[in-house]
């Protein structure tokens, strides 16, 4: 049977829809004030004072050195750890501690950078200690340097994990008889990885890079963080002719957001059109095989844990710091004041509850959503796929600045602005292309031979679905729960822009606290921040054990 014997497409409607409406409409609304000028004259003015700016021009070029060199350390070093410990990162306990960054917001990940290696950081500290710097001064600057040594160190301690998550599935399930078969033949480490696993990583490593590329050259937060007065990353120079209050510069803002977004999207587009083809080839091919006997590296895995296992240890001993001076390894003595602090926080509980019942649901509709449109793109071929794929992944491409102020003006005339419905949705709207990305991993990994054989016998789709498919998909619904709920309740601009302050929720929070001194209350905050997603995790995975066929009660 072909891959595109029989194409059934309408399990893709809800995630086009859902996608076509919400970015299309946000992205027409900036696109109209691109080409309106303060005067509401609709020109191009706009597009022909940005390509001749200086400032766009720098802020371009060094945009793009930072996000080139964060999304290529961050894939080879990601690879490399994967290709080395997938057989040990089986094991649950292993497998969430390499994800702990993934835990921490962007921003926050960064202000904990910020603390390890700034001048007044605990690495100055370390030198001082050994002699090597008498003052704070005598330690490099790396935080907020023109290089972009602070945004580029934040991105790979955050993506590095992000890699792991999505290529430790396919490790976990490639042929290894395969591999074994070049080595019975003669064949070099080199030889086995280019004729073995290449062709089947490749297309989730062209993903992590498109992934990646987009959301580190738009991201506001680290950037703003930890950048430099001048170059300014894009999405910096943006934000601030946004809200300058010079209106003559919004029309500036919007093109800019605009012509980024469509420069990718071409690029994307691009890249689907050409690999399409070699991406059905390996999915008719793809069966689900054993790793074997297959050993990792325990002393690979271990560093790598510690690196990640760092700087949370480190902010949860800031967070009980009673003080910590400069030039004092250890805390001056501990002190549960901070936690005290943030528990008489009147709207903890409130904000607690309504970041978890978010995430629960964009869970939920993830899952919903994004699950049979995954099987789509996976196992059909069909006209005009280029486009439904570039479609999707909109929302993670394009600015979110961009669709959210255009949404914002939807969402006040529809009744949604300022409710958790609203909320919900804007939320739905940067993870459902992660969700679909990884599941379409999931199932092309499995293939359509299983299904094949399955529905020969007489199997309905219903039942193929739950016994063949459920329990081999589990490790890609592991890593989209993890995942959108990480980036759920990481999100502060579009909750504070669509909640409009009534919706309450521990990100909203925080940022009152970000700008404050008490480095302590900080630390407690990003604590609480962590214990979150693994109190949701676990709850869907009891969840999953008790409705999966085939799994240990």
């Amino acid at each position: 049977m072909k891959l595109q014997a029989k194409n059934k497409l309408w399990p893709l409607l809800p995630a086009v829809l859902f996608t076509a409406i919400m970015a299309g409409s946000g992205l027409w609304m900036a696109a109209i004030e691109s080409f309106t000028s303060p005067l509401g004259i609709i020109n191009t003015a706009a597009y022909t004072e940005l390509l001749m700016n200086s400032s766009f021009q720098a802020s371009f070029l060094y945009s793009m050195k930072i996000t080139v060199i964060s999304v290529t350390l961050s894939m080879i070093i990601g690879l490399l750890i994967v290709r080395s410990t997938y057989p040990l990162l089986q094991k649950k306990h292993l497998r969430l501690a390499a994800w702990i960054p993934m835990l921490f917001p962007h921003f926050v990940w960064g202000y904990m950078v910020y603390l390890l290696f700034s001048q007044s950081g605990w690495f100055s500290t370390l030198f001082f200690q050994a002699g090597f710097i008498e003052s704070p001064e005598g330690f490099p600057e790396i935080m907020k340097s023109e290089g972009g040594a602070g945004i580029i160190l934040t991105y790979l301690w955050k993506e590095v994990p992000f890699v792991i998550l999505i290529l430790l599935p396919v490790y976990q399930q490639l042929n290894m008889a395969k591999k074994e078969a070049v080595y019975t033949l003669g064949g070099s480490k080199w030889e086995a990885f280019k004729t073995v696993e290449w062709p089947v990583i490749l297309p989730s490593l062209i993903e992590i890079f498109v992934i990646l590329f987009s959301f580190i050259f738009a991201a506001y937060e680290v950037p703003a963080l930890l950048g430099a007065t001048y170059p300014k990353m894009i999405s910096v120079l943006t934000f601030e002719w946004f809200y300058s209050g010079d209106w003559s510069r919004r029309p500036l803002a919007f093109a800019d957001m605009i012509t980024t977004a469509a420069a990718i999207l071409i690029c994307l587009f691009t890249v689907y059109m050409i690999l399409n083809r070699q991406r059905e080839r390996i999915t008719k091919e793809s069966t689900i095989e054993n790793t074997g006997a297959v050993k990792g590296s325990k002393a690979i895995i271990f560093i790598t844990i510690g690196l990640f296992l760092f700087p949370a240890v480190f902010v949860m001993f800031k967070s009980a710091a009673l003080s910590w001076k400069w030039g004092h390894v250890l805390p001056d003595g501990f002190s549960v004041r901070s936690y005290m602090t943030l528990f008489q926080e009147p709207k903890l509980f409130e904000a607690v509850i309504q970041s978890a019942e978010i995430a629960l649901w964009v869970i939920g509709l993830n899952l919903f959503i994004g699950t049979p449109a995954a099987k789509v793109l996976a196992h059909q071929s069909f006209r005009g796929k280029a486009a439904i794929e570039t479609l999707l992944l909109t929302p993670i491409i394009v600015p979110a600045l961009t669709i959210a102020l255009g949404l914002h003006i939807v969402f006040i005339r529809a009744g949604l602005a300022g409710g958790m419905a609203g909320v919900v949705l804007i939320h739905m709207l940067p993870t459902l292309p992660y969700t679909i990305k990884v599941m379409r991993s999931g199932f092309e990994r499995i293939g359509v031979k299983w299904e094949e054989q399955a529905k020969t016998l007489g199997a309905g789709s219903l039942s193929i679905f739950y016994r063949i498919f459920l329990p081999q998909l589990l490790p890609s619904i592991r890593s989209v729960i993890f995942l959108v709920c990480t980036i759920s309740l990481s999100q502060y601009l579009l909750t504070a822009l669509i909640g409009g302050g009534l919706v309450v929720t521990l990100a909203s929070l925080f940022f009152p606290y970000f700008s404050s001194a008490d480095d302590a209350m900080i630390a407690s905050f990003s604590v609480l921040f962590a214990l979150i997603p693994i109190l949701i995790w676990l709850l869907f995975e009891g969840f999953i054990r008790l409705v999966t066929p085939y799994q240990k009660r």
